[in-house]
């Protein structure tokens, strides 16, 4: 008696979950199941049939080091996606139906399948307005963060790099990355191609509102429709942050004074509004932070984090301050755990360029994304 060998056993798993896709998109759109076609021998994949020659397919698609569901168009100008595994039969099925209709009707898909989206949310309604403005949206990154890039006949996939969920588009030539982050709120970067770096706008003050000493503006404190306004506007209203610029200074670091200077530039760009320049004995002021400089080799540990959170609340007169800690070392887990609960920023500091990196949720969220508009 011979048993069916492991390969055999995962096609024909495969084929099942085919076959339940098709199951599926037929009962959640009966005008579509006369055309649904899955095959029974590899490759394996589900087609729903346009015209008798052409049709949208739905397979597995391999890419290096992960395999994905790809959802194809009949012809390279289709606006192709790809999909996680772990993607619902539900959602998938409607993502087929979503494009099938959009072939067959001439039409644009629906929002939010258009932006290659599962479900509504803040940002595929700011992509919808932003789209009915003229403004050209290139990604929308929430509940499905993978994409493609390069051209339609050897496309690439994008793993999602950028931790929030975001909207990239391009406004009067400018490329903006909007962003929701989940603990500080809507921001707005701006690229600099002539810098080749990103810098961010500052959305209150494009709002003509006070000045946050802290970056991002709740989502409570901000409409999705007024956030749209404002970047459908363009960089005629916007007031953007001067750009901290950092350079490869080499072996020898740069000097004191630079580096401070560097530090500063870098955290006035995220959108700490109050931080200024001190004295000999504290370089960094703000009437918001109390600003901590920590030097030790090892890993700031959470007693010592907790102990300097003390201090920073003592130091305010009326109300206590909170927290930014700029060390050379690392940060322990259970640090980077107090850390986002106290709402403080710790930042490690790199003495040969001045770069901050944020070393805990919070603190990683007012950096500025590092990958290039053209890879998207």
């Amino acid at each position: 008696m011979s048993f069916p060998t492991r390969d055999t056993l995962a096609i024909f798993g495969t084929y099942l979950r085919f076959q339940s896709l098709g199951k599926t998109l037929a009962e959640r759109h009966p005008e579509l199941a006369h055309r649904i076609e899955v095959t029974e021998t590899a490759p394996l994949y589900l087609k729903v049939d346009l015209d008798g020659k052409r049709g949208v397919v739905l397979a597995l698609v391999r890419f290096p080091y992960t395999i994905m569901w790809g959802l194809t168009g009949p012809d390279l100008a289709s606006d192709n996606s790809v999909w996680p595994l772990d993607t619902s039969d539900e959602a998938l099925s409607d993502a087929v139906h979503s494009l099938v209709n959009a072939q067959l009707t001439g039409t644009p898909a629906r929002s939010p399948w258009r932006w290659h989206e599962s479900e509504h949310s803040d940002l595929t309604e700011l992509a919808d307005l932003l789209d009915a403005q003229g403004v050209a949206v290139r990604r929308v990154a929430a509940g499905n963060p993978y994409s493609l890039h390069g051209p339609a006949y050897a496309p690439e996939l994008v793993s999602p790099s950028h931790p929030a969920p975001h909207v990239d588009a391009t406004v009067d030539g400018h490329e903006v990355r909007i962003s929701l982050k989940p603990r500080l709120g809507w921001m707005v970067d701006l690229w600099c191609p002539e810098g080749d770096l990103w810098t961010r706008i500052d959305l209150n003050g494009s709002l003509g509102r006070p000045l946050s000493p802290v970056p991002g503006v709740p989502g409570a404190a901000l409409s999705v429709d007024d956030l749209a306004e404002l970047i459908g506007d363009g960089p005629r209203v916007w007031e953007i942050e001067d750009v901290g610029h950092i350079e490869d200074e080499g072996a020898d670091g740069l000097g004191y004074q630079d580096l401070f200077l560097t530090v500063l530039g870098q955290l006035g760009t995220f959108g700490f509004t109050d931080v200024y320049e001190g004295d000999a004995e504290n370089p960094l002021r703000s009437e918001h932070f109390h600003i901590a400089m920590h030097r030790p080799e090892k890993d700031l540990s959470a007693p010592a984090l907790k102990a300097l959170n003390g201090e920073a609340a003592a130091a305010g007169d009326d109300v206590p301050k909170r927290l930014i800690v700029i060390t050379r070392s690392g940060l322990s887990k259970p640090a980077a755990a107090f850390a986002d609960q106290a709402k403080a920023f710790v930042f490690q500091l790199d003495e040969r360029t001045g770069r901050l990196t944020g070393l805990h949720a919070r603190a990683r969220e007012v950096l500025l994304p590092r990958d290039k508009p053209d890879r998207q």
